[in-house]
């Protein structure tokens, strides 16, 4: 519930407060933790006391300048910003200020293109060890990030959310970065995988509909909280270059626009983005496009060996 406004007057931790506790039942647990991240090391430090109303452009302009002269790069700046901005929408609406002074604030351009930059047979090395990792567990994990889920929605996936019989599951809003209900197809691999855990789950429950989290973690026997050991560990097993574990999103990208050639529409549905834009940032043009679409142009109208005769 929104604090009651005094005369108007609210502070920046108190707005930042009351939106948190608005937003936390419509946002994924992840999106929470970064927009709070941001919050705690970056804003509070500088606005924390301020009066909402006091906050202006060149205050926030200074801000993001000082943001960038410590080495942070454009987009990390850009998504700080963001985060001050949507708050300063509540204290629109709030009418608490009149304008939003974010509004105002520039940064500078820059490239927003996702580089995966390895070679096409590094991409099938990544490919191949991740669907024939052997180790327990994490196998599956990783198996299930290879098929364009993010982690929280891998580590979060509940049996409610898994139908065996019609080898679907559903990333429900709650736990997607699209804050939108989706649904996916299983590949073979990924149902035989998912049907050992079921089998075992149903045992374990003495029920034919199981509950609770598909993967847990053996040692606290709840969800995973972390991947970053095992992550390291199964690079280090199959000899791979050092990528983040959010990588492979950028891996799958990569590897089925500009070597598969699929049509970006699937892939963007594969990714769970919720604009085509996004999934257009992993296109790479090569050089040779631009002879390719006139070379397709010109023999459409004209045959190559009439084109010949002409320039004799």
């Amino acid at each position: 519930m929104v604090s009651q406004i005094i005369e108007g007057k609210m502070t920046i931790k108190k707005l930042f407060e009351d939106y948190f506790s608005m937003i936390e039942p419509l946002q994924s647990l992840q999106t929470i933790r970064t927009k709070k991240g941001f919050t705690q090391k970056h804003i509070m430090p500088i606005f924390e006391n301020m009066e909402v109303s006091e906050v202006t452009y060149p205050m926030l302009q200074k801000f993001v300048n000082d943001l960038l002269n410590q080495g942070l790069k454009p987009k990390t700046v850009k998504n700080i910003l963001d985060v001050i901005k949507v708050v300063f929408k509540l204290s629109l609406r709030l009418g608490l200020i009149k304008d939003n002074p974010c509004d105002f604030v520039e940064l500078p351009k820059y490239d927003n293109k996702r580089y995966f930059s390895f070679s096409t047979a590094v991409q099938t090395d990544f490919i191949y060890s991740l669907l024939t990792y052997d180790v327990y567990m994490y196998r599956d994990i990783f198996l299930f990030l290879l098929h364009g889920r993010r982690r929280n929605e891998v580590l979060s996936l509940k049996w409610e959310m898994v139908d065996m019989e019609q080898r679907l599951y559903y990333i429900p809003a709650q736990i997607n970065k699209a804050r939108k209900n989706m649904s996916y197809k299983m590949t073979d691999i990924l149902r035989d995988r998912l049907m050992f855990h079921y089998l075992h789950a149903c045992v374990e429950q003495n029920t034919r509909h199981p509950k609770g989290y598909v993967f847990i973690n053996p040692q606290t026997n709840t969800q995973y909280s972390t991947l970053a050991k095992a992550w390291k560990r199964f690079l280090h097993v199959n000899d791979l270059p050092y990528i983040r574990l959010h990588d492979i999103r950028h891996l799958i990208g990569t590897y089925s626009i500009n070597v598969l050639n699929l049509p970006i529409e699937k892939v963007s549905h594969t990714l769970g983005h919720t604009n085509i834009e996004t999934t257009q940032k992993y296109v790479t043009i090569k050089p040779e496009t631009s002879k390719q679409v006139i070379d397709k142009i010109i023999s459409s109208v004209i045959l190559p060996d009439k084109v010949a005769e002409s320039s004799i």
